[in-house]
């Protein structure tokens, strides 16, 4: 019987976390042992054990590798990303790259080689007509002139929030808070799990879309995030803000159809009335006019 895997350090990142037991789930779903799996894809068991425990980061290629040999034929890309992501954020936690070699790659240690220098992950820059852009903007010219009364040295993102107007800034702000944190959808999903399961398809739909999330929800997003409680009021504060105003713009329509229809209404009745008349003008013309045009008109005698 196979012994149980032991359970995963409490102080490694999220993203970490994740990986591993996502590899550990879909080792579980092959039905495969740790050593049925290393036979599998020529690694070692202790590389294979070393892979899932949270102790170490495995490189790409045991991950490849250990997914792969699960029977896993979906989009690696989603491992790509988990996998990147646990690198960027395991900083000072050691690397398996050594460990997770197979035997025959792991003969060629006794020639010194060089290693490439790990690629820094990408990131997104910030829209540049959005809010904070803008607001960062405002904030470098504040340090070049000193005559600018400074408003936006507090809070670069409380600043671009109070200039929020429509649902889709806040949307774009909401974008800019994950890629400032550098979290990824999966991320979200794992963290929300603590106040409410969302999931990242969710997730997704609310921040590609262009209305303004309840308030249940922003307060699990914020918090999936990992603002504290006082730097959240200012979201709350502005969502609130512009839903009155979707409120009042909305009356305001209903007023201004209101007055349009009641203006449809009259201008029926006038056209209704104007029937009657032309109609009362035709017989008078009918019974009087028309005999006395017919006596002294020569063409009708």
């Amino acid at each position: 019987m196979a012994r149980p895997e032991k359970e995963l350090p409490a102080d490694i990142p999220l993203s970490l976390r994740s990986l591993a037991i996502e590899m550990r789930d879909v080792r579980k779903d092959s039905g495969l042992t740790i050593s049925g799996l290393a036979k599998k894809i020529s690694y070692s068991p202790t590389a294979v054990s070393q892979a899932t425990s949270g102790k170490t980061v495995p490189s790409w290629d045991l991950v490849e590798a250990f997914v792969k040999g699960c029977g896993y034929e979906g989009d690696m890309e989603h491992w790509r990303r988990a996998h990147r992501h646990a690198r960027r954020d395991s900083k000072g936690i050691s690397s398996s790259e050594d460990t997770g070699e197979t035997p025959t790659a792991r003969l060629q240690l006794v020639v010194p080689r060089l290693r490439r220098p790990a690629a820094e992950v990408p990131v997104a820059p910030l829209h540049p007509d959005g809010l904070l852009a803008l607001v960062q903007q405002a904030r470098e010219f504040e340090r070049k002139d000193k005559r600018v009364t400074s408003v936006t040295s507090a809070d670069q993102m409380h600043t671009a929030l109070a200039l929020c107007t429509t649902a889709e800034d806040v949307i774009e702000l909401m974008n800019e808070l994950v890629r400032t944190k550098g979290l990824s959808l999966q991320e979200l999903e794992e963290r929300s799990r603590r106040h409410y399961p969302i999931s990242n398809t969710t997730f997704t739909q609310v921040l590609s879309g262009t209305s303004l999330p309840t308030t249940e929800w922003l307060y699990i997003f914020l918090s999936s995030c990992g603002l504290e409680e006082e730097r959240t009021v200012m979201w709350h504060f502005t969502v609130t803000r512009i839903r009155i105003s979707q409120m009042r713009q909305r009356d305001r329509q209903v007023k201004f159809r209101r007055r349009r229809n009641g203006v449809r209404v009259v201008i029926e009745a006038i056209k209704k009335k104007s029937s009657v008349v032309s109609f009362l003008t035709a017989a008078v013309w009918a019974v009087a006019v028309f005999p006395l045009v017919y006596k002294h008109v020569p063409f009708f005698g």
